[in-house]
């Protein structure tokens, strides 16, 4: 495989998404069972990690009464513990478990229900245990980015030197040394760079509103930018992170690059004056 080879691309979908294969391959049958190596992967994922799959892990996890433990496969084990990762590096601000409060039904939880429950993942063994209830996992972006990643190492243990692969046209990882272009789509301009061997995901409120809720208030902020994106090592926290950045304001931002030490990039469009710009 070269970088002058042609690109092919495979989409599938999964987690009520669509994900999307972009492989460089000289033979387009072979870069198919390629890209079929992943999707096959993506329904084991979906199995485990869908809370809108009546048998997944997420969903018996949600349904464990209080004083309850269970043991958790290898990948939603370590799903989870990335999530962990994100909350402390955001301060809280990302959480996958007020999905409670964030459910479309009319039973969705008070704010005060979910802040009050508590699950606990054992820090020596894969177990999750509810310790208070109240808290509903949904993992949501971080789950896809998840997913993302773990196709990432599918194709480079398979020897993919380029590929490009995309959860819900939000969050994307490329894979390889072949910077990939991409672009930053805002109300009114757009911002172009190249993705190298790193993961870029957006959130913002044009396309859903105010769907992002504050984990301390369980409402909605007056966000300060109109979108957000993030470039990280990792899809799974790209999400997260681009998640939170929308609950911050410009100082808050800046702060959490430099919490980062250079591992993430934000990019944010303002409601204003609807410019993309660089923070931190």
């Amino acid at each position: 495989m070269k970088f002058d080879d042609p690109v092919h691309v495979f989409e599938a979908e999964a987690m009520n998404t669509q994900f999307v294969v972009r492989i460089h391959h000289p033979v387009r049958s072979l870069a198919f069972g390629l890209a079929g190596n992943c999707f096959c992967q993506l329904e084991d994922l979906e199995s485990e990690l869908s809370r809108y799959r009546t048998d997944s892990e997420v969903t018996r996890i949600n349904e464990l009464k209080a004083g309850e433990s269970m043991l958790l496969a290898d990948a939603t084990h370590r799903c989870l513990q990335r999530a962990m990762e994100a909350t402390a590096a955001t301060a809280g601000l990302f959480d996958i478990t007020i999905g409670a409060q964030t459910q479309e039904s009319g039973s969705a939880a008070s704010h005060e229900e979910v802040s009050v429950g508590r699950l606990a993942l054992a820090p020596d063994r894969p177990q999750i245990t509810c310790e208070v209830p109240g808290r509903q996992i949904d993992l949501g972006g971080i789950g896809k980015g998840f997913a993302l990643d773990e196709m990432a190492v599918t194709l480079t243990d398979l020897e993919v030197v380029s590929a490009f692969i995309s959860s819900g046209g939000s969050t994307h990882l490329a894979i390889g040394e072949k910077p990939w272009g991409v672009e930053l789509v805002g109300d009114e301009n757009r911002f172009k760079l190249k993705l190298k061997g790193r993961a870029l995901s957006s959130s913002g409120t044009a396309e859903l509103g105010s769907h992002i809720l504050h984990p301390d208030t369980g409402e909605a902020p007056e966000y300060c930018f109109k979108r957000v994106w993030v470039i990280s090592d990792s899809a799974a926290l790209a999400d997260a992170f681009s998640t939170a950045c929308l609950l911050m304001d410009v100082e808050e931002v800046e702060g959490f690059v430099a919490s980062q030490g250079g591992k993430v990039e934000v990019y944010v469009e303002s409601p204003d004056d609807l410019l993309i710009r660089k923070i931190g």
